[in-house]
């Protein structure tokens, strides 16, 4: 029997999938870890703690499913991205990583700006020149930090140095590293000119590889951590939202997606290169291939946030059920209240470092569970918000299929239809990055001829959720005064990041 790992180093916690042939499910474990947010918004890592969770999480999986280690044949890795992460030659972290909710460096975004021009940036990385991607982070690491840059050997993404870890060896998959924003995407190579203008050094660059390649067995060292074979080879792997979208046929005619975890992530798939100035460009598994998104910073943060901070933070693995079925019973509809999800600024549609969340409405007769709804409702606003963005680019959509973790909750996927006033569709079988990650392991393997043909084999609609009639004139309504909410206060929110 072959069998397979699919690891997902996810915004707060590593999640890995033991598969036997077929892609079916053997084992899963995962590991929680924190962000570290130093400043106001400053978004850091311990890379050491996304490895020792994916360490413990593959014993785990070996101990609950007692497979031969010999028997496991290929890991991909997946993650969150982008990140700055500037190793030494030993493959050691110079500092904690800065993931992608990071967005100290507005100053070097209008710096490069004036001198290479937004737009310019936009031609050749498929993306605007936004805080949110490598290069001005990085920009900002050569300006505050150049006693620990001129130590790097290599820059890391996050799925890179779990890689690194498990293989020795230093590289970049091709759809993280089109989100580097120091990557021609028309020529799929580095741009000696994006490094140049962040004052970077080409040598740190890793080799660039497809989402398939091999990068190399197991080392002993990592096998005698993890019980695993030195067999057992380690592809290059993917960025999530890569790895997501091929496991739900998000890879060619316009398919329209959303998926839902701490951020949130509207998916349009193309079997051929197109980028849109509003919408971020991501290299889909295939040559070739687009994934345009719209990424949301804190969709499902925004829910956790209110658990942590205003519901039960130690509430046991029960606590969004008991969200959701207090919301379920205790609303009958509409909230009536305003929010904004902008808890760590916002990406798409937006692009406001200085954007904050925030409640319009409240009056003495607000409850707990109205303000739960109205954080499932103003996330749904904001996935709105992205599809209208797709739909002015060209793209249009009948419904949408949703995949993450909000999809357990009925009264969250009764809200988003009624917003959108479409159909959602639910799949049968949703392991987001990790399913992707399945399909690629498995054409590796040689069960099915592409990680696409066996999406389309394994892929099947579980239901589908309507909109609620009666819900849908009164969010549309809202969502009118959801979008002049933000724009009505975006100077205050200006004021308030200045202080």
């Amino acid at each position: 029997m072959n069998y397979s790992i699919a690891i997902d180093i996810g915004t707060t916690t590593v999640k890995c999938i033991l598969f036997s042939e077929g892609c079916r499910v053997v084992a899963e474990a995962s590991r929680e870890y924190t962000t570290l947010h130093p400043k106001p918004s400053w978004a850091e890592q311990d890379p050491e703690a996304w490895w020792n969770g994916t360490v413990e999480s593959i014993r785990r999986l070996l101990e609950k499913s007692g497979v031969d280690p010999k028997e496991i044949r290929v890991i991909s890795v997946s993650s969150q991205a982008p990140a700055v992460l500037p190793v030494g030659k030993d493959g050691k972290p110079l500092r904690n990583a800065m993931i992608w909710m990071d967005r100290r460096s507005v100053k070097e975004q209008e710096e490069l700006a004036g001198t290479l021009g937004e737009r310019h940036v936009f031609d050749l990385t498929g993306n605007r020149l936004d805080s949110y991607f490598t290069l001005t982070e990085l920009a900002w690491c050569m300006k505050h930090e150049p006693e620990i840059m001129e130590k790097c050997h290599k820059l890391l993404q996050v799925n890179g140095y779990v890689n690194m870890k498990l293989t020795g060896v230093f590289s970049i998959d091709v759809s993280h590293a089109t989100l580097t924003q120091l990557f021609d995407v028309h020529h799929e190579c580095w741009s000696d000119e994006l490094i140049e203008a962040a004052g970077a050094d080409r040598s740190w660059m890793p080799d660039v590889y497809e989402c398939m390649d091999p990068l190399g067995c197991v080392t002993p060292e990592a096998a005698a951590l993890t019980g695993l074979s030195t067999d057992t080879v380690v592809l290059a792997g993917a960025v999530d939202a890569t790895a997501a979208a091929l496991e739900i046929g998000v890879t060619r005619d316009g398919k329209v997606a959303e998926v839902t975890g701490t951020s949130s992530l509207v998916l349009v798939g193309f079997d051929h290169l197109v980028t849109t100035y509003d919408l971020c460009y991501l290299r889909g598994r295939k040559p070739g291939s687009t994934v345009l998104y719209g990424p949301m910073n804190t969709a499902g943060g925004s829910l956790k946030w209110f658990r942590n901070h205003l519901y039960d933070r130690g509430g046991g693995d029960d606590v969004y059920d008991r969200i959701n079925a207090e919301v379920e019973s205790g609303t009958s509809g509409p909230s009536g209240l305003i929010y904004l999800p902008y808890l760590t600024g916002e990406r798409a549609p937006i692009w406001d470092p200085d954007a904050r969340g925030c409640f319009i409405g409240l009056h003495m007769d607000t409850s707990r569970r109205l303000m739960m709804r109205s954080v499932m409702e103003g996330t749904s606003f904001a996935l709105q918000d992205n599809l209208e963005t797709a739909h002015r680019a060209g793209f249009t959509y009948d419904g949408i299929i949703s995949c993450g973790g909000c999809t357990k909750s009925e009264i969250w996927l009764k809200i988003k239809a009624s917003v959108i006033n479409r159909p959602i569709y639910v799949p049968e079988v949703n392991h987001g990055a990790q399913g992707g990650l399945a399909y690629m392991n498995a054409a590796f393997l040689g069960e099915f001829a592409s990680p696409e043909e066996a999406s389309e084999s394994c892929f099947r609609i579980g239901k589908t959720v309507e909109p609620v009639p009666e819900w849908v004139e009164p969010y549309r309504e809202m969502y009118e005064i959801y979008k002049d909410t933000y724009q009505a206060l975006k100077p205050q929110f200006k004021a308030l990041a200045a202080l």
